[in-house]
């Protein structure tokens, strides 16, 4: 079984040079990945909080999500990426303890994949504020039909 291809674009989307919409808008950053881990980043502003200078939940879930997302990538294997993804079905999160957009400087979620059936993936992440868990998140993903080559020429560059 080869990684080759997925580890590629893993490894582009660590660089920065292969990144979603989503992680664009956000400024959330591919850090680390292994087989079945990943580890995203993002500053934390004053402009993720709500009212209360609090990071608002939905960014703290975003950034989970994009570190299972990742995460359940890195357990595709090459021949399995040319035809499909995996995409979150459900999400749960629990919120620790709020987090003042003003007095942190990162936030980091730390995902692992915890189950990969034939057809479902299950993952786990915990969101931390300079170090200190403040969120634990769990997910479903499902295979998709998946076009990497389309993806690759829309959003980043292939070989170079």
């Amino acid at each position: 079984m080869s990684h080759e291809f997925v580890d590629r674009m893993m490894e582009q989307s660590r660089a920065g040079e292969l990144r979603s919409p989503v992680s664009e808008t956000l400024d959330m950053h591919l850090v680390e990945f292994g087989r079945g881990e990943a580890v995203y980043e993002m500053s934390a502003r004053p402009e993720l909080g709500n009212p209360l200078g609090v990071i608002q939940g939905g960014v703290a879930t975003a950034l989970a999500d994009a570190a299972m997302a990742a995460a359940t990538t890195t357990i595709l294997t090459d021949e399995e990426i040319q035809k499909s993804a995996i995409t979150t079905i459900d999400i749960f999160a629990r919120f620790i303890r709020p987090v003042n957009a003003n007095k942190i400087e990162r936030l980091r979620a730390e995902a692992k994949v915890i189950r990969a059936g034939g057809r479902l993936v299950w993952a786990e992440a915990d969101v931390l504020a300079d170090g200190d868990v403040v969120g634990k998140f769990a997910s479903t993903g499902i295979r998709v039909a998946f076009d990497p080559s389309s993806y690759i020429a829309d959003r980043g560059k292939a070989d170079e």
